[in-house]
């Protein structure tokens, strides 16, 4: 271990009177008391939650980083991921502070009164819960260096996991209410009798339609993942007939399906899309699995 993260060195409070701002004067100086003082309670809140987290886990980290190994990897990577939870919670409560005076300077604007972001932003960074931030990105690092380099990535990969679970994320299940009324829906409007299709003799125009309004549908319920719906439009385009076939010079014979969808995917898709996306993906693999470390 390197020392740096002893259990024995506590963190304490501040007071929340030190995180002062100076009072409006006139009809806003009671707004501004009362917005201040919640806000005074909400980081004590905050502050003694992430206070007694840090010390809770600096006393595991110090088991899992000392010389002896106490802690199995299975132990070590339960501990990074609870650490995980706690990184997330003080950066979205920074966030929110952050977010909160923006507001609050916005709404004082026509006042006279000075932006309190700035200000108070800095006196936030002397806050235990921003020095926990800073000791708890430390920890990180040493129980990443405590596994083997080539368990890293699985223990990043538990901590988002984690975290997706704590924060109630969507599963990548699809879910089959929405996506069975806007499949439903396009359904409907690709074959009920609009009279301004027929007059106009275009059944394929009605069924793109019905593509859009399911696809509208897929985006807005997010019944399934956005890059599902984005795959799925070129598979209704066809299944649906929204494309129309076109005379093949050879047989002089319409398209088939497998010939219409040859070629909507086609012209979706081409050798420098292919390369881009290639691009893209080796760059994930090389940092996923930290080639560039291990070249180096």
């Amino acid at each position: 271990s390197s020392g740096s993260f002893s259990p024995t060195a506590s963190l304490s409070l501040r007071e929340p009177s030190e995180l002062e701002a100076p009072l409006l004067s006139g009809p806003y100086a009671e707004v501004e008391a009362l917005f201040f003082a919640a806000l005074d309670d909400d980081l004590r809140r905050v502050n003694e939650v992430s206070v007694a987290e840090t010390e809770s886990i600096e006393t595991s980290v110090a088991l899992a980083t000392g010389g002896e190994a106490l802690l199995s990897q299975e132990e070590v990577a339960a501990l990074y991921c609870r650490l995980a939870k706690l990184r997330s919670f003080m950066s979205l409560n920074a966030t929110a502070v952050k977010k909160i005076l923006k507001k609050f300077d916005k709404n004082m604007a026509g006042t006279g009164r000075e932006p309190q972001l700035p200000s108070v932003m800095k006196r936030l960074e002397a806050e235990p819960f921003s020095v926990c931030r800073r000791r708890a990105d430390g920890m990180a690092v040493e129980l990443e260096r405590a596994m083997p380099p080539d368990k890293v990535p699985r223990l990043r990969q538990l901590a988002q996991d984690a975290l997706k679970r704590a924060g109630g994320g969507r599963e990548s299940r699809p879910n089959v209410l929405p996506l069975a009324l806007s499949l439903a829906a396009g359904l409907v409007v690709a074959l009920a009798p609009l009279e301004a299709f027929e007059q106009a003799d275009r059944p394929e125009a009605q069924r793109c339609l019905g593509v859009l309004v399911a696809t509208v549908g897929l985006w807005l319920s997010e019944a399934v993942p956005f890059f599902a719906t984005a795959l799925l439009v070129p598979v209704l385009a066809v299944a649906s007939g929204a494309v129309p076939p076109k005379l093949v010079h050879k047989t002089g014979e319409l398209e088939q399906a497998p010939d219409i969808a040859k070629r909507v995917l086609n012209s979706m898709f081409n050798a420098v899309i292919l390369l881009v996306l290639s691009s893209l993906v080796a760059a994930r693999v090389v940092a996923r699995c930290q080639l560039e470390l291990r070249l180096a």
